[in-house]
């Protein structure tokens, strides 16, 4: 048990597990210097399901029946749960009331508690198991009003998406400093959009959800740390619209693209976008009004996956057909472009110790004339 001398790591469960897993926990914590093994702060407990607990974005709050062991625990310790989509915080200071620990807290990042651990992540398909599948999109819509106001009115009359994604999750720590992360969205999208718009002088550019899958979430072990992966996958619309003058256009796009796309992160060369993409499109503007002085409009229906550690807002990476239309004042002529576009971004706040900001990518928007 000379890892227990080396290392206080606590587990709230029974004695019977608590000594197992101290006495395996040279499988689960390395010696130093040996890069084979995970290496976990000393100042982790993992809390197993606690009847009663309460957790809320400032605090855990556990009875204290049946749960002494959890006296020992101080401010500057780290507490980890699976529960929902889980929890990695700090302690920053313990009151005790009739009835239970209440522990103020703040979220801890995985650096906290890992010192070396490497993280390699596969979901989605084939010959996954169910516990490492991901929602597919299989999405359909028609005569969906997105915008009615006295300036714009755009009505989607037929929308199409499929994509059964794939998501490479990968990360490296080491010393506490994280080395690599990479997240990679792959699979094959197919995608149609007619959209109907009727403008005044006006401009626009929402994005609007048309479709959000429940999360799926996914535990992975490292060492006696759970990691808790959230996944989202959704259907969202960007449409940007300027115009001057009154009219309607009409516009449709369909795509099939096998793509590669995401971001990758080193220590020594930063961030970089990853982007692939093989692709078959057809465009056409079946309506189009003269009475337009300018207008441009372009609309974006993308497939979206959202990734979340331990519940906190992550990175994104979104794809999905293109198609822009426009008119010049100088000839009056209609002309436009259909394509594919990906992008990605978000937030990193579970790597703040060394990581910079993760900046929004367009990873591709490759785009062939509407003929």
């Amino acid at each position: 048990m000379a890892c227990a001398a080396n290392h206080r790591v606590q587990s709230l469960l029974a004695t019977a597990l608590l000594a197992a897993a101290v006495g395996c926990a040279g499988c689960a914590i390395s010696a130093p210097g040996d890069p084979s093994e995970p290496t976990v702060d000393s100042r982790v407990t993992v809390l197993p399901d606690l009847t009663g607990m309460v957790v809320d974005a400032e605090s855990v709050t556990i009875p204290r029946d049946g749960n002494g062991s959890l006296a020992s625990l101080a401010a500057g310790d780290i507490v980890v749960s699976t529960v929902g989509e889980g929890f990695l915080r700090r302690i920053d200071a313990v009151t005790l009331t009739a009835s239970s620990f209440v522990f103020a807290t703040s979220d801890a990042e995985l650096p906290d508690a890992l010192i070396d651990a490497q993280l390699v992540t596969a979901l989605g398909g084939e010959g996954k198991a169910d516990t490492h599948q991901l929602p597919t999109i299989g999405f359909r819509i028609a005569d969906r009003q997105l915008l009615d106001n006295p300036a714009i009115s755009a009505r989607i009359a037929n929308a199409s998406l499929a994509f059964a994604p794939e998501i490479d999750l990968d990360l490296k720590i080491s010393d506490r400093s994280v080395e690599a992360f990479e997240l990679i969205l792959r699979g094959r999208v197919t995608g149609a959009l007619d959209l109907e718009v009727d403008a005044y002088d006006a401009a626009a550019g929402p994005e609007i959800v048309l479709w959000e899958s429940p999360p799926a979430i996914f535990h992975q072990q490292v060492g006696i740390l759970p990691v808790v992966e959230t996944v989202t996958t959704s259907v969202v619309i960007k449409l940007q619209a300027t115009a001057k003058g009154h009219g309607r256009i009409r516009v449709h796009a369909d795509a099939l693209a096998t793509l590669v796309a995401g971001v990758r992160y080193t220590s020594e060369a930063g961030w970089n976008g990853v982007a692939d993409v093989g692709l078959t499109t057809h465009g056409s503007v079946p309506e189009a009004s003269v009475t337009f002085e300018q207008v441009g409009i372009r609309v974006w229906l993308a497939a979206r996956a959202d990734v979340r550690l331990y519940g906190v807002a992550g990175p994104f990476v979104a794809a999905g057909p293109q198609a822009s239309v426009y008119r010049a004042t100088s000839d009056g002529h209609i002309g436009g472009e259909v394509g594919f576009r990906a992008a990605a971004g978000g937030g990193l706040k579970f790597l703040r110790l060394n990581v910079p900001a993760l900046p929004t990518y367009d990873l591709f928007d490759v785009t062939r004339p509407i003929l």
